[in-house]
C-alpha cells in the first residue's frame, strides 16, 4: 500500500494529565509514515496543557500547535486543525487516547481505497449511558426522522483528504457539523469499526446539556423539517378551533372546552415562536460570515492575520504573518 503524507490532528482543552501520553502513542504511530508532523489545537486550555505543548515543540521538529485565544469549541478546533494540516491526509485524534492510536493505520487503508473521509464507529464503547444513547439517539432522529445524511455512530476519530475536509470547514453553513457536512458537499465517505477504551486521564468535557445542544445544532442546521411540522401542527390546532368555536355557539361545547382548547393553542404557539427563534439564530450565524469562528493567540508556524488575535504585532515563535487574507 502506498504510504501517504499524514497530519495527525490532536484538539486538546485542558488536558494536562493526558497530553504527554497522546503524544508519545500517536506520534509512535505515525512515524510508521515518511511525510508526517503532528499538529496540536490549543482550544484556550488553562490548565497546562499549552506549556506541554510547546515542549513538546521545543525538542521534536514534527510537532506544530495553535492556541485559541479563549474556549471555541471542538469544532472551532478540528475546523482550525483541517486548515492549517500541510499533508495531503488528516487524522483527527482525540488527546484522551480513548480511541488507540494503533487503530489509525486501518483508517489509512480503508481511505485509500478510495474514499476521501473514513469514520471511526467505537466498537464496546467505553463511555457513560447517557454519552452513548445521546449518541445513537440524536444520529437515529436525524437520519430517520429529518431526512439528514449522517454516518450512524459516526465520532470524530476520523481520517480525511485534506482538501475535501478544508471544503467541509469553509462551506460556512451555521454550524460546522462535519460529518453531516462531508455528505452534503458529495464527499465520499464510510465507516469502520474500532475499538474503544476507557478515558487515560482527566475528566470528559460532554454533559448533558452540550450533547442537547450538540443534537439541536444538526437538527435545525441541516433539516426544515421540524418547521414543517409545527406548521401541520399549528393548522390542526387552527381547525380544531374553529370547530370547538363553532360547537360553542350552537350549545354542544362548554366554557371548559373552550379554555383547554386555548391553553393547548397557547402551548403550540410558545413552541412555534421557540423553534422559530432557534431557525432566525442559524440565519444569523449565516449572514455573520464575516465573523471568526476563532481568534490565534500563538502558534509556532505561519497562520492568516485575519485569524491571529494581535494582527501582525504578534508573539508568535516562527514565521510572519500572512499579511493578504487568503
Amino acid at each position: 500500500m502506498p504510504r501517504p503524507g499524514i497530519t495527525a490532528m490532536i484538539p486538546c482543552y485542558n488536558e494536562a494529565a493526558c497530553v504527554e501520553q497522546a503524544y508519545r502513542e500517536i506520534r509512535a504511530e505515525l512515524l510508521q509514515y515518511d511525510d508526517v508532523e503532528i499538529l496540536f489545537v490549543d482550544d484556550g486550555s488553562t490548565d497546562g496543557t499549552l506549556e506541554a505543548i510547546k515542549s513538546f515543540a521545543a525538542e521534536d521538529p514534527l510537532v506544530k500547535y495553535i492556541s485559541f485565544a479563549r474556549n471555541f469549541g471542538l469544532e472551532a478546533a478540528f475546523s482550525a486543525g483541517f486548515k492549517y494540516a500541510s499533508k495531503p491526509w488528516t487524522v483527527q485524534f482525540d488527546a484522551d487516547l480513548q480511541s488507540p492510536p494503533e487503530e489509525m493505520h486501518r483508517l489509512v487503508r480503508k481511505a485509500l481505497e478510495g474514499y476521501d473521509v473514513v469514520f471511526a464507529v467505537r466498537e464496546n464503547r467505553q463511555d457513560p449511558w447517557y454519552r452513548r444513547l445521546g449518541t445513537w439517539g440524536h444520529q437515529m432522529i436525524a437520519r430517520r426522522w429529518l431526512g439528514i445524511e449522517i454516518p450512524q455512530g459516526a465520532s470524530v476519530f476520523r481520517i480525511a483528504r485534506t482538501c475535501v475536509a478544508r471544503k467541509v470547514v469553509d462551506s460556512r453553513l451555521s454550524t460546522p457539523y462535519f460529518s453531516a457536512t462531508a455528505p452534503l458537499l458529495g464527499a465520499r465517505y464510510t465507516t469502520l469499526p474500532t475499538s474503544h477504551r476507557p478515558r487515560l486521564a482527566g475528566e470528559g468535557k460532554w454533559n448533558l446539556r452540550k450533547l442537547a445542544g450538540h443534537a439541536i445544532e444538526l437538527f435545525v442546521g441541516f433539516s426544515f423539517r421540524p418547521l414543517i411540522w409545527l406548521y401541520a401542527l399549528a393548522a390542526t390546532m387552527l381547525a380544531v378551533g374553529v370547530l370547538l368555536l363553532e360547537l360553542f355557539w350552537v350549545g354542544f361545547a362548554g366554557h371548559d372546552a373552550l379554555a383547554t382548547a386555548g391553553l393547548a393553542t397557547s402551548l403550540i404557539t410558545l413552541l412555534v415562536v421557540v423553534v422559530v427563534a432557534r431557525y432566525l439564530v442559524r440565519v444569523m450565524r449565516v449572514q455573520a460570515i464575516g465573523m471568526p469562528r476563532y481568534q490565534i493567540r500563538e502558534a509556532n508556524i505561519v497562520v492568516r492575520a485575519d485569524e491571529a488575535l494581535y494582527g501582525q504585532e504578534t508573539p508568535y515563535l516562527t514565521a510572519d504573518i500572512w499579511e493578504d487574507v487568503r
